[in-house]
């Protein structure tokens, strides 16, 4: 519904929220005057595109494959298909235009709301935090891991503003809708406690031994 109330406050002429949205150029022509920052921004907006999302959902589920968390990698699967066709379907259905001060390398002509690279970095961080919780024992580990991953989402989604692809709006509302699919797909679907065997349907003969 957040993502919703954003979508149809900026397709309105003179938006409430046109301010906001525009002080992304600021952002942008600060990052344009730091060329390493560039540099490496360029490499985040690579490594967390499509394909990039595509190898990593890929390495997750078949790391939890391997240890045989089949319920857990259909999760990521699902929930990480669900949030790029439901992003690709608003950006078409809104039909929203990339901001006139990107960034002249690569320029992007899709549409531009909401971001797909801080929905789909929101929905992993989401997932994996979720699992690291559910999996793994020692704090340390816990508290390491979901600082690293909110860190990384905010890195992915601070790139997209800083490069002039999208508004800031575009970013909140992407990271929203992620992180909205992957709790909807965890209230209806538990990813991490595979079935046990019903002692009730356990022959008498085995549970005697």
């Amino acid at each position: 519904m957040v993502v919703a109330g954003f979508a149809r406050l900026v397709t309105q002429d003179r938006s409430p929220l046109d301010s906001f949205d525009f002080a992304g150029r600021s952002g942008e022509d600060w990052a344009d005057d730091h060329a390493p920052l560039v540099d490496a921004l360029r490499l985040v907006e690579i490594a967390f595109a499509t394909i990039g999302m595509i190898i990593l959902t890929t390495i997750v589920a078949g790391i939890l494959l391997v240890q045989r968390r089949i319920r857990a990698a259909a999760f990521v699967v699902v929930v990480m298909v669900a949030t790029s066709l439901t992003t690709g379907a608003m950006k078409t259905w809104l039909g929203r235009g990339r901001p006139d001060w990107q960034d002249s390398t690569d320029l992007l002509t899709s549409k531009s709301f909401p971001s797909g690279h801080a929905s789909s970095s929101a929905a992993m961080a989401g997932i994996l935090i979720i699992l690291v919780w559910a999996l793994v024992h020692r704090h340390v580990i816990r508290w390491t891991a979901t600082i690293l991953l909110l860190f990384v989402w905010v890195m992915v989604s601070l790139d997209r503003v800083l490069l002039g692809r999208h508004f800031p709006t575009d970013v909140i509302a992407g990271s929203l809708l992620g992180i909205a699919v992957m709790l909807i797909g965890f209230a209806l679907f538990d990813p991490v406690s595979e079935k046990q065997p019903d002692p009730d349907r356990i022959p008498a003969e085995t549970m005697s031994r």
